[in-house]
């Protein structure tokens, strides 16, 4: 029908412990199976949160056989790609003459900082201050300001605006 009942642990043990010879490795570790059970049993994890937070492992470094993109991308904006073009009209004719401005369209992601050190390294003229805004087109307009000694008439026509 079935298995006869085991015998108690107790009468394996002194069956072990009559059978184990020294040399004997098998025994051993019937021995050791017999004395504290076939499974161990461990310390069961207490959670002390209803959310499970997944623990942070060790993250290795990549070290790709091969590159998986052909080229790199482009870095950042540089000094030919901030100012665009100037931009010619009645409006910035009469803010160069009236008041020492000139007009450009100038790349979306550059700064004014960015503006003002490209357009002096171009342009050799120094710059009071730049004025930025974003048109409804999307491009970004900058009005740059001469200092007092230096004519915005003189620059334009020497660019070529006027």
């Amino acid at each position: 029908m079935g298995r006869p009942p085991r015998a108690p642990k107790k009468v394996y043990k002194k069956k072990a412990a009559e059978e184990n010879k020294e040399g004997d490795n098998k025994a051993a570790k019937a021995k050791a199976v017999l004395t504290r059970g076939r499974f161990l049993k461990g310390k069961h994890k207490v959670w002390t949160t209803a959310t499970f937070r997944r623990p942070k492992t060790l993250a290795q470094s990549r070290t790709p056989k091969y590159l998986r993109h052909s080229t790199l991308k482009a870095g950042t904006i540089n000094k030919y790609s901030t100012i665009e073009y100037p931009l010619v009209g009645e409006s910035a004719s009469k803010l160069m003459e009236d008041q020492n401005t000139l007009v450009f369209i100038v790349n979306l992601k550059a700064t004014k900082p960015d503006i003002k050190r490209t357009f002096k390294e171009r342009f050799n003229v120094d710059i009071r201050k730049v004025n930025t805004l974003i048109r409804p087109d999307g491009k970004k307009k900058a009005f740059i300001t001469l200092k007092g000694e230096q004519a915005a008439v003189e620059l334009g026509s020497k660019i070529g605006i006027i």
